[in-house]
């Protein structure tokens, strides 16, 4: 494959106009490009073809934790194929950064030549099929591709590597989360966590798992610890907010939602937290509107929106819990998809929307990458009770009198 090295500028030095003179005569083994802007890194990272990426950047603002988030879902938690390009940085900066596993910190006087050398060194190993990095990356992509078939034979690639390398124990707990295993996944990050302590993505990882099992004591001391080693993260203070809701304590949640909210109002993980603190108090109507800037939602308030649509449709309000699922359908994860369309399914079944429900159905087989057991069940009630509903209807039409001969 084609591997492009990213620069994002978001330093403001003007970094579009000098970076092809700066990397003139370096060897990178790859093609190199330039962003200035948080939208076109996004769009090059979802185009699929960036493997490194660097950042010309002193401080972690919202532009910088949305592009490293993304780095992760679409080539995995790989610390050594990411630089930040930075003199003298601040202890709150390399803490935020820290948050995602970076490490690299490279003297913007010899970025190009030391970036050369992480681009080399990256090339080589997607060479070898055998590599942490190789095998994380193919995880990564198959998640993102939401395929269970592929995560499942990404994840079986793994084998019993996981059990040694930290950055592939991560990945297993990826893999489990985005088929649902969230046990498996809390005892895969756990793994990770105990190979290598200073590895954050783990412990962050490890507590919203942990949350999502209802183990809402162990989740909190592990957001604590966490929130103890760095008071800035804003997406921890929005996972303590969600302990604290799940443990009826509003106020302790009110608390940590608004000083998340103070560092970044448009975090999509703040929104989440302030639209659960709203459903759990009945303010449903502002937690919808608060969902239209949300993205890339979790497992976590995935899992609410989902119990949320099941009481609508089971209370009769089949419609309402339609309209959830549609929004809930356009803001969550890839990988969770397929279970905001079964549940949208069952709730047309309820609804006797047949062939409704059986389009939903179909496109819950296409977003799983295959039919299931559940699935074929509910498949085949649509089908059966569509004919019985059918039958029935003929059975009571008013009898049409035959034409006779005789005029009249």
């Amino acid at each position: 494959m084609d591997w492009t090295c990213l620069l994002v500028d978001l330093s403001g030095l003007g970094l579009a106009q000098t970076w092809q003179d700066q990397t003139a005569g370096h060897d990178y083994g790859m093609a190199i490009s330039c962003a200035s802007s948080v939208e076109e890194a996004q769009a090059m990272l979802n185009a699929g073809s960036v493997l490194v990426q660097a950042f010309f950047a002193s401080e972690s603002g919202g532009d910088l934790q949305t592009l490293l988030k993304s780095f992760q879902t679409n080539v995995g938690c790989i610390s050594d194929f990411q630089a930040i390009i930075c003199d003298e940085p601040s202890p709150v900066f390399m803490a935020g950064v820290f948050e995602f596993g970076i490490e690299q910190f490279v003297p913007v006087a010899t970025w190009a030549k030391e970036l050369a050398v992480v681009s080399r060194r990256a090339v080589e190993l997607m060479q070898d099929e055998t590599s942490a990095e190789f095998k994380t990356l193919s995880l990564s992509r198959s998640i993102r591709g939401a395929d269970q078939g592929a995560i499942k034979q990404a994840s079986d690639a793994i084998g019993d590597m996981a059990t040694y390398d930290y950055r592939l124990a991560f990945a297993k707990g990826k893999a489990a989360e985005a088929s649902g295993n969230y046990a498996a996944a809390a005892d895969a990050y756990a793994s990770a966590r105990g190979m290598n302590k200073m590895f954050r993505p783990s412990a962050s990882s490890l507590g919203e798992s942990l949350l999502v099992t209802g183990r809402l004591d162990e989740a909190l001391d592990v957001f604590k610890t966490l929130e103890k080693t760095n008071p800035y993260d804003v997406e921890r203070k929005a996972n303590l907010a969600s302990v604290y809701v799940e443990k009826g304590d509003f106020e302790m949640a009110q608390r940590y939602v608004d000083a998340a909210a103070k560092i970044a109002p448009s975090n999509s993980k703040v929104l989440e937290a302030q639209a659960q603190v709203m459903l759990c108090t009945g303010k449903v109507g502002e937690a919808f509107k608060l969902m239209d800037g949300m993205s890339d939602v979790g497992p976590f308030f995935a899992a609410k929106l989902n119990e949320l649509g099941i009481q609508l449709s089971q209370s009769g309000k089949g419609k309402s819990a339609l309209a959830l699922y549609q929004k809930a359908h356009k803001i969550v994860r890839p990988e969770l998809k397929y279970k905001i369309t079964l549940n949208a399914a069952l709730a047309c079944r309820r609804l006797k929307a047949w062939d409704m429900a059986m389009k939903y159905a179909l496109r819950c087989e296409k977003e799983f990458g295959a039919s299931f057991a559940k699935l074929d069940k509910i498949k085949e009630s649509i089908i059966v009770s569509k004919k019985q509903e059918a039958a029935a209807a003929a059975q009571d039409a008013p009898k049409v009198p035959l034409p006779t001969d005789k005029a009249g």
